[in-house]
C-alpha cells in the first residue's frame, strides 16, 4: 500500500509540474541577412536567430553590430513581425539604416535612458498580457537594443560623477532585469537581441576582451556571438570600400556551438551575402589562404571559375537562392560528424 501511495503522490506532483512548465521549442527563425551566420546559429536552412529567445552579439568597435541590428530588424519587418528598436547610443541615421533594410517608420523606435527604463518600460511595454485570461500576445516580436554597454543604472544618474558610486550597480540591475523578464519573453514569443560592446579585461594577466555588466550577459542568452574585425575590402585603386567581419558562436542552446564564419560589408552596398557565400565555398574547397585570392578557382553549379565571375553570374541570373542552397549543402559536408549509433536510454 505504501508503494502505491508513493506512486500516486509522484504522479500528482508530476501532473502539477507539467501544468507549470512549458518547454518553448523553437519553431520560428528570423534571418540576419547573412546566410553563413544564419546557418551557424540554427544549423538549419534557411536558419537565423530563434524567435522567443535572448541573443547577444558582442565585439569591439567597427565589427558591424549596428549593421546586424538594422539587418535583423529589416528582415523582421518584411516577414510581418513587430519590430522594436532601442537606439541607446542615439546614433541611428535613417539613410544608413535603410541601406541595410531597416525602415524606422515601420517599427517602434525608443530611446531608454537607463537599464531600468529599458526593462520596465521598453521591454515590459512591448510584452502585452491579457489580465483576464492571464496569457501573453504571442505574435512574433523582435526587439534590438544597440548597445547595452551605453546604458547606466538609475543610481548612477542620481549621483554626480565626483561622488563615490555603488559597487557594480549595472551588473545587479542587468541581472535582475534578465531574471524578471526571461520567462515573459519566451511566453510572448519575443526575441530580445542585445548588441554589446567589449572592453579590455583588466582582471586577466593576458589582456583579452570582456563585456560590461557582470556575468549575467553570459548566463541568460540562448545564443552569444562574438564579432571581430577581420580585414578591409579594397578596390582596384587600393581604396577601402568595406570590411570583413569574423564571427564565432560562443554559446548556443538551439544548435551546436563554436560554429564560425566570415562575412563582408560594403559601405555603399550593405552586407554582401553573395560575396560572403562564395568566400565560404572557396574556403571549403581551397583553404583559408587561397580563398582570400580573387583569382582562385571555385566550383559552383558544376562549373569552375574565379571569384569575380561568380559574383557577376549570380547577380545577372538571379541565382542567390541557388547559391544559398549550395552553401547549405557544403555546410553540412564541412560540419559532418563521424557516423555513430545514436545513444538510447532504457
Amino acid at each position: 500500500m505504501a508503494g502505491k501511495k508513493a506512486k500516486s503522490e509522484v504522479e500528482k506532483t508530476s501532473e502539477k509540474a507539467s501544468e507549470l512548465i512549458s518547454l518553448a521549442e523553437v519553431t520560428e527563425w528570423c534571418q540576419t541577412g547573412c546566410t553563413v551566420l544564419d546557418l551557424a546559429i540554427a544549423n538549419l536552412f534557411p536558419g537565423g536567430i530563434p524567435i522567443g529567445r535572448i541573443i547577444t552579439f558582442f565585439g569591439g568597435n567597427s565589427t558591424c553590430k549596428s549593421v546586424l541590428a538594422a539587418l535583423i530588424l529589416g528582415y523582421a519587418i518584411r516577414s510581418g513581425r513587430i519590430a522594436h528598436y532601442a537606439d541607446v547610443e542615439h546614433t541611428l541615421d535613417e539613410r544608413f539604416a535603410k541601406l541595410f533594410g531597416y525602415e524606422p517608420n515601420k517599427s517602434i523606435l525608443s530611446y531608454p535612458n537607463t537599464l531600468e527604463e529599458m526593462f520596465d518600460d521598453w521591454i515590459a511595454g512591448a510584452i502585452y498580457k491579457d489580465q483576464k485570461k492571464g496569457t501573453y500576445d504571442t505574435k512574433p516580436k523582435v526587439m534590438v537594443a544597440d548597445t547595452v554597454a551605453a546604458l547606466p543604472a538609475q543610481v548612477e544618474l542620481e549621483k554626480k560623477m565626483s561622488d563615490s558610486q555603488a559597487r557594480a550597480p549595472r551588473a545587479k540591475q542587468l541581472s535582475l532585469g534578465f531574471r524578471k523578464y526571461i520567462k515573459a519573453l519566451s511566453e510572448s514569443n519575443t526575441t530580445l537581441v542585445f548588441m554589446d560592446q567589449t572592453r579590455t579585461d583588466m582582471n586577466s594577466p593576458w589582456g583579452g576582451e570582456t563585456v560590461s555588466g557582470g556575468k549575467s550577459p553570459l548566463f541568460y542568452p540562448s545564443v552569444r556571438v562574438h564579432l571581430k574585425s577581420d580585414g578591409k575590402v579594397v578596390n582596384k585603386a587600393d581604396k577601402v570600400i568595406g570590411i570583413w567581419t569574423k564571427f564565432i558562436v560562443k554559446k548556443n542552446k538551439v544548435g551546436p556551438p563554436f560554429r564560425e564564419g566570415r562575412f563582408k560589408v560594403l559601405f555603399d552596398h550593405a552586407l554582401d551575402d553573395i560575396g560572403s557565400n562564395i568566400y565560404f565555398l572557396s574556403e571549403a574547397q581551397n583553404g583559408p589562404k587561397e580563398a582570400k585570392k580573387k583569382t582562385t578557382k571555385i566550383e559552383i553549379f558544376g562549373e569552375e571559375h574565379a571569384f569575380g565571375y561568380w559574383v557577376q553570374k549570380v547577380e545577372d541570373e538571379n541565382l542567390e537562392e541557388d547559391l544559398r542552397q549550395a552553401v547549405w549543402e557544403k555546410w553540412q559536408e564541412v560540419y559532418q560528424t563521424e557516423k555513430r549509433k545514436k545513444r538510447t536510454y532504457v
